[in-house]
């Protein structure tokens, strides 16, 4: 059985490599406020997506700008997924309603 996510760097390719680069540097020149500890890199070998996870699976890839480290969510009740910026173009908003991505899932939830 294949594992679909990895913190195993010799699964990842030299795309995946650079996109890890990123993501490093991005963390070290402007940190993460929401990733708390036991932090690791990771690498999606379905999805192609790199990105970092603490020990409480908050999830953080870059920005458009490939220069800052956002969250990236999914939502509990429906499975959308998606950083805020994503969320708010496609007129959800993971921040308004407690991680969930609209009023219905939150609601759905109660």
């Amino acid at each position: 059985m294949n594992t679909v996510v990895t913190a195993d760097l010799s699964q990842f390719g030299i795309r995946e490599l650079m996109f890890a680069r990123l993501l490093l540097q991005a963390y070290l020149e402007h940190g993460a406020e929401f990733l708390g500890s036991g932090l690791t890199l990771n690498f999606n070998t379905s999805s192609g997506y790199v990105f970092l996870s603490d020990e409480d699976y908050n999830v953080g890839v870059l920005d458009e700008s490939e220069e800052y480290i956002v969250q990236f969510y999914t939502c509990p009740q429906c499975g959308y997924e998606g950083t805020q910026h994503d969320a708010i173009n496609e007129e959800k908003d993971f921040s308004a309603f407690e991680g969930y991505c609209s009023i219905e899932c939150l609601d759905k939830n109660r």
